[in-house]
């Protein structure tokens, strides 16, 4: 029912929806009234009953109008209810609902305290006992059937996890302040297979397992509600060991077996001892031990969601169809609140799988920016070398066209300068060109230790006179990062060089590569003597300092390259105080045909 218009006079609503539903289920009536006895809240089954519903104006949802119907002198005692904080029962009402129909009830009420206000008021129950042989004489029955609910209820309306939930309506069906099963199994139903597999149990494994474990439990007082409060132990990890009775046990409801009628059908069975068993139902109960069971399927809104099987077997008490019928109650709020899980765990997935896709996609928008960028940038230095190039070559020819002339010795001093220099700047340009060159080529996975190890190579080939002592070591496993190969391939080049070139001699290097924190890492240790570690040390500082304008070009260039390939470089000092350089890329992540890098900058 829609209880929008109700929330202005109350305020607050003090029974889940899981609760109303599960007893419109079976029938039975729930309503609410607040400290003036006007009706707040109630189910479809008391509306029936009571002759309200959201249209019925606020004076005639008055206490009065209960009285008047039921003739069970409710209005007389309403204050001493909420002032004495005791129950108010009363039994064989006979009336005529809202339909003309007779019916004969049970009332019951309990006097509640809800909201942050802490608003008095009481909760009442309407037990339809037409038709229901057996049920318990104890003028209390009905007030503690209803805290059961209420208890349980609560607990399952705090919980959007699983796990928890499962535990929930096995403490409820197992706890003596609860429906005061000894055991209790619970089964998860898969629509995909169409079985029910064993998941979770509660309860002793043995009568001396049992005393132990009632002896504790009443040392502790717990009340029920106490009992499903996570943090006084219904949270935590602990599973029964007669768990295990059940956790490997599937069973298919593709049958016509007793097991399967009864989640079929959605109705609860108490299996006795004498009862006829199909071979299933049979295995079914061989296995837990016991002929005598009740079976209660969970079903939600039409939907299978699992079995609830408990039993006394440990104790030998009979099975009372009161108690089943209230686990069935119990097992209907479960599975709606299990429902609810599920489509809660289903919408947090897909958000984050949402919020993983719009990562990517600003890390990819943000990668194609920096190589847009690096697009630009090579376009500059190739204009660049190419207007210097030509002076170059002009000074440098003209420098060596005077070399053949009569000139004086200082003169030929000078012009051996001249040239040199001229040619250490084509060089440099020429390295320029190679990058920007690199600029424009695709990018792609690459493998980084391979890339690594042609380089070196290509770098010993090239330094060969001068013999460097560089010994690789490449990572067991692939290492594959995403970028601009040629730019890439260049910026390792030249910190190679760096190293083999400038501080190396006379020592040697150590080059590998690894994976550390999801990233492609090339460590580069200097085994340099101890008397030049802090030459070497200093030398590289300056050579890698954030100061541009103070940097080398071609390292200029190759940090810059890495950088914008979401890496980093720079100088390690280890504990025994020999310096490493590093450079780190991101490891790259494989998505079908393409690879994306897995961090940017």
């Amino acid at each position: 029912m829609d209880t929008t218009n109700l929330k202005h006079h109350d305020g607050h609503v003090l029974i889940d929806p899981v609760v109303e539903e599960g007893l419109d289920s079976i029938g039975v009536g729930l309503f609410r009234l607040n400290e003036t006895g006007h009706l707040t809240r109630f189910n479809h089954n008391a509306a029936l009953v009571l002759g309200v519903d959201e249209n019925t104006g606020w004076d005639d949802r008055h206490i009065s109008r209960v009285d008047r119907l039921l003739g069970s002198g409710l209005g007389e005692n309403y204050t001493d209810i909420i002032d004495n904080d005791s129950g108010f029962v009363r039994r064989d009402l006979r009336c005529t609902n809202s339909h003309g129909c007779y019916v004969e009830l049970d009332l019951c009420c309990i006097p509640v305290k809800d909201g942050p206000d802490r608003q008095p008021g009481v909760l009442g129950i309407l037990y339809n006992t037409q038709g229901r042989a057996g049920h318990s004489d104890e003028p209390a029955y009905l007030r503690g059937q209803l805290r059961i609910l209420t208890d349980v209820a609560a607990a399952l309306s705090s919980s959007q996890e699983l796990k928890q939930i499962l535990k929930v309506i096995l403490i409820g069906a197992t706890a003596s302040q609860g429906v005061g099963f000894n055991r209790a199994f619970l089964f998860l139903y898969d629509e995909n297979t169409d079985k029910l597999s064993g998941h979770l149990a509660f309860g002793p494994s043995s009568a001396e397992d049992a005393a132990g474990i009632w002896r504790d439990l009443d040392a502790m007082r717990l009340s029920l509600g106490e009992m499903l409060d996570p943090e006084q132990g219904g949270g935590d990890d602990h599973v029964d060991p007669i768990t295990g009775l059940i956790a490997d046990l599937s069973i298919s409801l593709g049958n016509d077996s007793l097991l399967s009628s009864v989640c079929r059908g959605g109705t609860w069975v108490n299996l006795e001892t004498t009862s006829e068993m199909d071979p299933v139902t049979r295995d079914f109960a061989d296995r837990l031990g016991t002929r005598e069971l009740a079976l209660v399927p969970m079903i939600s809104k039409g939907k299978l969601q699992g079995l609830l099987a408990a039993d006394n077997l440990i104790t030998g008490q009979p099975i009372r169809d009161e108690a089943v019928r209230l686990l069935q109650i119990l097992a209907d709020q479960a599975a709606v609140a299990m429902e609810r899980a599920r489509l809660y765990d289903a919408q947090r997935e897909r958000s984050d799988e949402l919020e993983r896709i719009n990562r990517l996609l600003a890390e990819s928008q943000d990668q194609m920016i920096k190589f847009e960028k690096m697009s630009i940038i090579g376009e500059l230095t190739a204009a660049i070398a190419h207007e210097l190039r030509n002076p170059l070559t002009i000074v440098g020819g003209f420098a060596n066209l005077m070399l053949k002339s009569d000139a004086s010795d200082e003169q030929r001093q000078y012009l051996n300068i001249i040239s040199s220099e001229t040619q250490r700047a084509e060089s440099v340009l020429d390295q320029v060109l190679d990058f920007s060159k690199a600029s424009r080529s695709d990018n792609r996975a690459i493998d980084f230790s391979r890339l690594v190890e042609q380089n070196l190579g290509l770098l010993l080939g090239q330094l060969h006179s001068q013999n460097p002592d560089m010994v690789l070591s490449l990572a067991s496993e692939k290492l594959s990062v995403f970028g601009n190969g040629d730019q890439l391939s260049h910026a390792v080049y030249q910190f190679l060089k760096l190293v083999a070139e400038d501080l190396i001699p006379p020592g040697s290097a150590e080059v590998r590569t690894e994976s550390r924190n999801g990233r492609a890492v090339l460590w580069i240790k200097i085994n340099c003597p101890e008397e030049t570690r802090d030459r070497i040390t200093g030398l590289l500082q300056r050579i890698l300092k954030d100061n541009r304008t103070s940097q080398r070009l071609t390292i200029l260039v190759a940090g810059e390259t890495i950088r914008y390939h979401g890496g980093d470089f720079g100088l390690a000092i280890g504990d025994d105080s020999i310096p490493s350089f590093f450079v780190e890329l991101p490891l790259a992540k494989e998505s079908g045909n393409e690879s994306t890098s897995t961090s940017g900058r």
